[in-house]
């Protein structure tokens, strides 16, 4: 955002009704059943939000500090004022409406005055938007303009500097607080009070060059004269009120507005006066507007948007590269072209799952017979696919490692090794690890169901116990595009792991692939590798 001060602010109610519209246009793949279905218009959804919130994002911005210090004086002793506390009020409340940190002064005299700008400085910071207004008798004196208090006891020109506060006071404020952007609002161009006890006599206040990033806006043109009123408020002030209301409205607009309004209603009377040197954009009321699709994109979209076919949404982005919806078509070609790839695959992983559960059946009842015969604890099962070996024994560890016998030592330790593992594969720190192994993205709920382990096992020179171990699992997948289940895999790691005092822990992990799992000869002393 330029230094120059630009204010957003956000609406979520419109957002809501926003999304809601867009969702309309953004549903997901219907023809698409099952779970690939929901999960295509889950995605669609979400994508959809992120756009929207993306494209209105440029009108919603952090909002600035808003400071405003409001003084309207009527109570004159010599020349009293119909409407200046009623129009100080009416500007304080629409100022507090737009989240400005409103000060209201009525009929205050010159202390009052300047300790109010005083505080009102200190507000300010570099940040923030300063809006000062002054409703009341106003003069000016040798080309300086002099806001009167009430309580003014002014007989000639020189007690003015004394008696009633310098406008330049007020702009001095805020150039010590050094705030990006300011208001300044005098309507306070009325008849002077005390001109019959002046040398000279000039009418209404004097032109002033606004600093930078200033706007100073008057009741009507300088030398000129504003009359106060008959209604509720004065002219100038209730259209300005009427001009703030309305939502969207750039600063500039707003004022041109209350003096096309203002000129009208005075018959060209009175004509209302800016002094800018504003840089950049600020609005009062800012409000979210939807974006705009022009009708060829939403007519090309809405013929294409229901389409499984990637190549419809290519065509579309050929058409539109920077439209309304490219961000949304560019998602579903990648999500479709995904499920293609998916489905080329399927038969072969499937093939693949199939043999793994049978061999995982086969080797349960080996281990099972291999318990009924009362065969060694290094007797070895034979399956389709690998010597897969298993058990089901103590929780407890052994307090040392049997060098000579570590598949004793694996057998006899099983169930605190294979927890070992299996707090391995849960810890959050690791899914990287086995998700990428099992090629999935790490979003998915991974699930080990079957954890079984590979002859040879040995004990490395820590003393910790190595052998690669086969980790059979799950995960909730679409097997195709048309119906819903659990996708099953099958993962090898070689693990050492490390006896301590309160079970065993895996201290090293190695992924293996499954290709170069092959059953092995007996007398082979590779560990299970090639």
């Amino acid at each position: 955002m330029p230094r120059s001060c630009r204010v957003r602010e956000f609406s979520p109610s419109l957002l809501v009704v926003q999304l809601k519209v867009y969702f309309l246009y953004k549903g997901g793949i219907p023809v698409m059943a099952g779970v690939w279905g929901r999960y295509l218009k889950i995605r669609g959804c979400v994508i959809g939000a992120f756009l929207v919130i993306f494209l209105i994002a440029p009108t919603v911005s952090a909002v600035e500090k808003r400071v405003a210090l409001i003084i309207g004086n009527s109570a004159y002793a010599d020349a009293p004022l119909r409407n200046p506390v009623n129009d100080a009020r009416a500007m304080a409340s629409v100022l507090r409406e737009l989240d400005f940190d409103v000060t209201l002064l009525e009929n205050a005299d010159r202390t009052r005055m300047q300790r109010a700008a005083l505080e009102f400085g200190r507000k300010l910071n570099q940040d923030a938007v300063g809006l000062f207004y002054f409703s009341g008798h106003g003069m000016q004196v040798r080309g300086v303009n002099y806001l009167i208090p009430v309580q003014a006891q002014v007989g000639t020109e020189e007690e003015v500097e004394v008696e009633a506060m310098d406008v330049n006071y007020v702009l001095a404020r805020m150039a010590v607080a050094k705030n990006r952007f300011n208001i300044v609002i005098l309507d306070a161009c009325r008849n002077n009070p005390f001109e019959r006890s002046f040398r000279s006599s000039t009418n209404g206040l004097a032109a002033i060059s606004a600093p930078r990033g200033t706007l100073i806006a008057y009741a009507t043109a300088p030398g000129s004269v504003a009359a106060d009123g008959q209604g509720t408020n004065g002219l100038y002030t209730g259209e300005l009120v009427n001009a703030l209301k309305m939502a969207n409205l750039p600063l500039e607009q707003t004022f041109k507005y209350a003096r096309a309004e203002v000129v009208t209603k005075s018959s060209g009377k009175q004509t209302p006066w800016e002094s800018s040197s504003v840089i950049g954009d600020f609005i009062f009321r800012p409000q979210a507007v939807a974006p705009v699709v022009s009708a060829a994109d939403a007519t090309f979209w809405s013929a294409v948007k229901d389409s499984g076919n990637p190549a419809d949404y290519e065509t579309y982005l050929k058409n539109f590269p920077q439209g309304f919806y490219a961000s949304l078509a560019q998602s579903r070609i990648n999500i479709l072209t995904s499920v293609r790839e998916t489905e080329i695959s399927r038969v072969a992983r499937d093939a693949a799952d199939k043999a793994a559960r049978e061999a995982l059946l086969q080797a349960q009842r080996r281990e099972a017979e291999a318990a009924k015969d009362s065969q060694t604890a290094q007797a070895k099962i034979t399956t389709a696919t690998a010597p897969v070996q298993t058990a089901s024994l103590s929780s407890a560890p052994v307090s040392t490692v049997n060098r000579q016998a570590p598949g004793v030592e694996m057998k006899s330790n099983w169930k605190a090794i294979e927890q070992a593992v299996r707090t391995h594969f849960d810890d959050p720190e690791n899914k990287w690890f086995y998700a990428s192994h099992i090629q999935v993205m790490t979003s998915y709920p991974l699930r080990v169901n079957v954890v079984n382990y590979y002859d040879p096992v040995s004990v490395t020179d820590t003393g910790d116990i190595e052998a690669v171990f086969v980790l059979h699992g799950s995960y909730p997948f679409p097997r195709n595009i048309y119906t819903g289940g659990l996708q099953p895999f099958s993962i090898y790691v070689r693990y050492a792991v490390q006896q301590q005092a309160g079970g065993y822990t895996v201290k090293e992990f190695l992924p293996v692939a499954a290709a170069s799992m092959r059953p092995k000869d007996t007398s082979d002393q590779s560990r299970g590798m090639p």
